[in-house]
């Protein structure tokens, strides 16, 4: 029987859902024969291994590149949106949508070229957590903004889009720091304490994130059913309730089922099949929630479909006049 006196640990490249890959070696010594060499691993990217599933998600991640740049540009085009409530929503759409370039550019790079995405995993799982984090601190600037509106309209009527644009850049700052840590500590760590490590990351995106969206949230309700006219704007209190609960919904499962898929996997809980549908489940409620949240906020408001329509109105107008100017230039050309 061969003595086992010495464990090895081997590191290996690659991720599940932004996470490391593990690998467990066993040597001998004292004996000719090797035990069998036992291997976990969290791979790349579990999607890209199905085309039917790589190829929903692509397509999934490219309607909400799409959506969310579509609600930037017309916040930026058009100046009635030059306000510090649609300001916000368009730094959340900025935000998500780079955090969806980067998982898309991710995803497309590891099926062309895995040997590339290994030799930048370490950039790449950095960029995760950072674009993650930009994300969720948005959110809590959306609906923190929203409870400063309630709490202080007349105050909250002096502010300028600048301010947003700074406190959108501050969270920019915020989620480069948050990213740096991560991968000075994840990087930094023995083999044995990667899990704890990444559990610890993504507990803090999903607590720390929740707890501030539950506090504005209450308070905002609570002062505006003290309010004098609570009678008046009861409906406004279930809307926007009803509103801010889709959304802290979705951001709670999104962010949830990323730990439970990781700890599953990493500790072994569930076998490989089982663990990549938790997986796709995971990745695509954090698709949904990059993609969902500035037009959930975007179409709930009266006020922006009517402006929208308004704008489509006047462009269709204008390309009909200058049309018929161009018809009669034409033939008064001709009659000449």
């Amino acid at each position: 029987m061969a003595i086992m006196s010495v464990t090895d640990l081997v590191h290996c490249s690659g991720k599940f859902g932004g996470l490391p890959s593990v690998c467990y070696t066993l040597t001998t010594i004292g004996s000719i024969d090797k035990v069998e060499e036992k291997s976990f691993t969290l791979p790349i990217h579990l999607e890209s291994e199905d085309p039917v599933i790589f190829l929903f998600l692509v397509t999934f991640s490219t309607l909400g590149i799409l959506g969310n740049a579509s609600t930037l540009g017309i916040i930026i085009c058009a100046k009635y949106f030059h306000k510090p409530p649609f300001m916000v929503i368009g730094t959340l759409a900025l935000a998500d949508l780079v955090s969806l370039f980067q998982y898309l550019s991710e995803l497309i790079v590891v099926k062309l070229d895995k040997e590339i995405h290994d030799q930048y995993n370490q950039l790449f799982m950095t960029l995760i957590f950072t674009t993650a984090h930009a994300s969720a601190s948005h959110v809590v600037l959306l609906i923190g903004l929203r409870y400063y509106f309630v709490v202080t309209p007349l105050r909250a009527r002096t502010k300028r889009s600048r301010v947003v644009n700074v406190a959108s850049s501050l969270l920019w700052v915020f989620s480069v720091i948050f990213g740096l840590i991560y991968y000075a500590v994840r990087f930094n760590v023995q083999t044995k304490d990667v899990g704890t490590v990444v559990l610890f990351f993504r507990g803090y995106l999903l607590c720390v994130p929740c707890i501030f969206m539950g506090v504005f949230h209450c308070r905002k309700i609570n002062n505006l059913r003290n309010s004098l006219n609570y009678c008046r704007i009861s409906r406004q209190v279930r809307q926007m309730s009803a509103m801010i609960l889709v959304i802290m919904s979705i951001y709670i499962l999104s962010a949830t089922f990323f730990p439970i898929a990781f700890s599953l996997h990493y500790y072994r809980v569930l076998k490989l099949r089982e663990s990549k549908s938790i997986h796709v489940i995971a990745r695509t409620l954090w698709l949904t929630n990059l993609s969902a949240n500035p037009l959930i906020y975007f179409i709930y408001s009266p006020k922006v479909r009517q402006r929208v329509s308004l704008i489509l109105r006047r462009k269709s107008s204008q390309q009909t006049t200058l049309e018929r100017s161009s018809n009669r230039t034409l033939s008064m050309t001709r009659i000449c």
